[in-house]
């Protein structure tokens, strides 16, 4: 099977969920391609063929093995699937008012992402974050490396805003610029990029 699996598209909702397969069975996975192959083949038309957005979810889920129950297998041999070994990522969720979207997004063209902000229907906030494994409280950050190094993924790579970056920052200014002025910005990042947002009227407090 190709991955990722669009496996529910429920244009009701707007919801695109994906199956991403399993990053121990799969062979030199990268998120990166996982996300393009979704934004390139549903995401994008959806976006330039819809008027008004009241609500969104893009999804992908993996399945993702412990230390213990792959130590005994050949690479890429099938293990017994549990249900904690399920994960998700939320790449654009637009619920109840708010916009959450992983870092990982802002490697696209501003424009689009400013075509599908203005469609949004009552939009208020826009919260930006490093793209984390749900559930969070079960994969921590540093289990990056364990899909990379343990699971044999070296192409595994997700993206972090820098503010710093005159790329990064010259983007979402014009993100800010070209979208309702009365919508807030939440960053997930630490106080020396805050300040350059604030410097910049990206951040008003």
């Amino acid at each position: 099977m190709n991955y990722p699996n669009l496996i529910e598209e429920n244009l009701s909702k707007n919801i695109f969920e994906y199956d991403g397969g399993d990053l121990w069975i799969r062979e030199n996975v990268s998120y990166w391609d996982d996300q393009d192959f979704c934004w390139n083949n549903h995401i994008l038309k959806f976006i330039e063929n819809t008027q008004t957005i009241s609500e969104f979810l893009w999804k992908i889920n993996y399945t993702i093995p412990y230390k213990n129950q792959i130590k005994d297998l050949e690479n890429n041999q099938k293990y017994i699937v549990k249900k904690d070994n399920k994960f998700f990522c939320e790449v654009i969720k637009y619920s109840k008012e708010e916009l959450n979207l992983v870092d990982d997004i802002l490697l696209y063209d501003p424009k689009i992402l400013v075509n599908f902000i203005n469609k949004l229907k009552g939009v208020r906030k826009i919260n930006i974050g490093i793209n984390l494994m749900m559930p969070s409280d079960i994969f921590m950050d540093e289990d990056d490396d364990w899909i990379q190094q343990g699971l044999n993924n070296p192409e595994w790579n997700t993206s972090s805003f820098d503010p710093s970056n005159a790329d990064d920052l010259e983007d979402i200014k014009y993100i800010k610029g070209n979208i309702d002025s009365n919508i807030v910005f939440d960053f997930s990042i630490d106080d020396k990029s805050m300040k350059i947002l604030r410097d910049n009227k990206i951040l008003l407090v």
